[in-house]
């Protein structure tokens, strides 16, 4: 296996990003571009396909069958914070187990936004663990998110029962901590614990472009980290802001083409 092969697409619905508080991130042009046929404009073999303001909605076959060709698929148990089926501790866990019984690329499921601020008290560590219990049961593992500033929150608990944690740094300008970033991870990883890293095209958490020095310097870690055996893989963020003008994608295409 090589980079190539470890590559993954954070797939959400085409202009979910853009419609988000009334496009509160400030992202430019217009989002039309699907999971999938990101997932191939990119160069990306792997999916993560992730709820977002309650789309998809179970069951996932009609768009797990789009998937079937795909080598890996991670489906969200938990979507992000704006989907509200999964707000209160409930979760999608018993649909992606539906659908992997059907389609074997699906290796597992993620929990998106757990440790935002309205949700934490709702995913205990024991809803967590039964989450996790029911997916390893259906032979499928346990992912999660975690951003660079949850480091300091009640997390470790939660994270145990996973087996996958997704490393993102939601302001750009904290990139250039990403050492220090991993350092306090391993803080709350636990052996069993496989570390997949999060990229982001667009700087979110300031509302305005990625500088390119930035988006340079993140990938030149993660492909140090992935040599180092530190990581897993990469994680591209997303087909959402792959289609609507940005310097970063073109750098992100041509950089895996080159891999």
């Amino acid at each position: 296996m090589s980079l190539k092969d470890d590559l993954w697409i954070w797939g959400q619905t085409a202009g979910t990003h853009h419609a988000h508080n009334n496009n509160s991130w400030k992202l430019p042009g217009e989002n039309k571009m699907e999971t999938l046929e990101g997932a191939k404009f990119l160069g990306t073999p792997n999916i993560i396909r992730v709820a977002m303001a309650g789309s998809p909605t179970p069951p996932f076959d009609d768009e797990a069958e789009l998937f079937k060709d795909q080598p890996k698929v991670v489906w969200s148990v938990v979507g992000d914070a704006s989907t509200e089926r999964t707000n209160t501790g409930g979760t999608d866990t018993a649909a992606v187990i539906d659908i992997s019984r059907k389609y074997k690329n699906i290796i597992g499921g993620i929990m998106d936004d757990i440790f935002v601020k309205d949700r934490l008290e709702n995913y205990t560590p024991e809803i967590i663990e039964a989450c996790a219990k029911e997916l390893h049961d259906a032979n499928l593992e346990l992912w999660s998110v975690i951003y660079e500033y949850n480091m300091e929150m009640d997390v470790a608990s939660r994270l145990a029962p996973c087996d996958a944690i997704t490393l993102w740094t939601w302001k750009g300008d904290q990139l250039i901590n990403l050492e220090q970033t991993y350092e306090n991870l391993k803080k709350l990883m636990l052996p069993h614990h496989k570390v997949y890293a999060g990229c982001y095209f667009w700087d979110y958490g300031n509302r305005r472009p990625l500088p390119m020095g930035l988006m340079k310097y993140q990938l030149e870690v993660y492909r140090k980290w992935y040599d180092e055996g530190k990581i897993e893989g990469i994680i591209m963020l997303s087909n959402c802001t792959a289609d609507i003008g940005l310097e970063t994608v073109d750098y992100v295409r041509q950089w895996i083409a080159e891999l």
